[in-house]
């Protein structure tokens, strides 16, 4: 069994709402996070609050991403049959 990519559009979601990045919640909560950010903001409004966070603060940008792909992975990850 394979794993698609997850749509990096459900990974800027998470990446520009309020969840702490050091904080772990669950696969519904993620998911629930990710729908309000984009019901909310719309797909351009998070790609270009994400593009002005790496702008200003590279360094944090970087990190809050890698969290927000590995939880929308697990939280949207669709199993493929290989």
């Amino acid at each position: 069994m394979t794993t698609r990519p997850v749509d990096p559009v459900l990974c800027m979601a998470l990446f520009v709402s309020d969840t702490p990045c050091f904080s772990d919640p669950g696969t519904d909560t993620v998911r629930a996070t990710v729908h309000s950010t984009l019901d909310r903001l719309g797909p351009d409004e998070c790609y270009a609050r994400a593009a002005e966070v790496f702008g200003d603060r590279p360094e944090v940008a970087l990190n809050r991403i890698r969290w927000a792909r590995s939880l929308c992975s697990r939280a949207f990850a669709i199993a493929a049959a290989r």
